[in-house]
């Protein structure tokens, strides 16, 4: 597969820091998700293509294997979990210290995603505590709209004002807490 045709599957905004060839599948890590193109054989033309973004799925269970002294053993793994898949990628054992940089990378990715998750869980939770009640929004509803509003169209105008405000406040919470690039990690760790 050549590189030219590889990189055509990332979007135009999106940079590729880290790829890894094998005999019938490339592994693409870019600041916005992990990439997988698999081939039937080396030079099949059909390619089936997996993208997972960082912000959908948690990368989890990063390990990597060494290889052994023999004759046989001659790469390296590095495995983990992202969006239900479990991924081993086989590394040449002379390019083991790119993928220890690599393996440090993305662990620190997967630790920043699991604490940004907790921290929405933790912000969404509670959400509710910290916005004023339906029973607010109601009374603002009186003295706004007057008296002549029956009671009943008041409750489901605060309601639908405060779920407004609940999904608003938790889009933000998680453009703050969910960055959609992990730019800053690859690219310190990786130019060490």
């Amino acid at each position: 597969m050549a590189q030219e045709g590889i990189l055509h599957f990332l979007l135009p905004h999106e940079t590729a820091y880290i790829m890894f060839k094998g005999p019938k599948e490339v592994h693409i890590f870019t600041d916005l998700a992990y990439v997988s193109i698999r081939g039937e054989n080396a030079i099949s033309t059909r390619r089936f293509i997996d993208r997972i973004e960082y912000t959908e799925s948690i990368i989890s269970n990063v390990c990597f294997e060494t290889a052994g002294m023999g004759l046989t053993d001659r790469d390296v793994e590095l495995k983990f979990q992202i969006g239900g898949h479990h991924i081993s990628i086989d590394i040449w054992k002379n390019e083991i210290e790119g993928a220890k940089l690599f393996y440090k990378a993305l662990l620190v990715l997967s630790h920043l995603q699991a604490k940004n998750k907790e921290l929405l869980k933790l912000s969404l939770d509670a959400l509710p505590r910290f916005l004023p009640g339906k029973s607010e929004g109601v009374a603002s509803g009186v003295t706004q709209y007057g008296e002549g509003i029956a009671k009943e169209q008041l409750d489901q105008a605060a309601g639908f004002s405060y779920a407004r405000t609940v999904i608003a406040t938790a889009q933000y919470l998680q453009s703050q807490l969910i960055p959609r690039s992990y730019r800053d990690v690859f690219e310190q760790y990786l130019s060490l």
